[in-house]
């Protein structure tokens, strides 16, 4: 379960935000790949119809890192 929304957001991040796959970890952070709150604004709604679960403003922060952020949508019920 949680490899599949790691994959899910490893493709948005490679693919909209261009962030290079190889930056890309679990241990990295949002901040550390650029990624402002607005864009982590605009990869939870992604993320809100991919997975099909709600994810209330300031859920994912720039502070996180990318496991904490799937550990986070695992905890919503995400079943992606």
């Amino acid at each position: 379960m949680s490899a599949n929304v790691t994959n899910l957001i490893t493709q948005i991040l490679t693919t909209k935000y261009e962030v290079p796959a190889e930056e890309i970890s679990t241990e990295a952070k949002f901040e550390e790949l650029h990624l402002d709150s607005l864009a982590l604004m605009e990869m939870a709604l992604a993320l809100e119809t991919e997975l099909g679960v709600r994810i209330a403003e300031g859920v994912i922060t720039p502070e996180l890192s990318l496991g904490e952020a799937v550990s986070t949508l695992v905890s919503l019920g995400s079943e992606g």
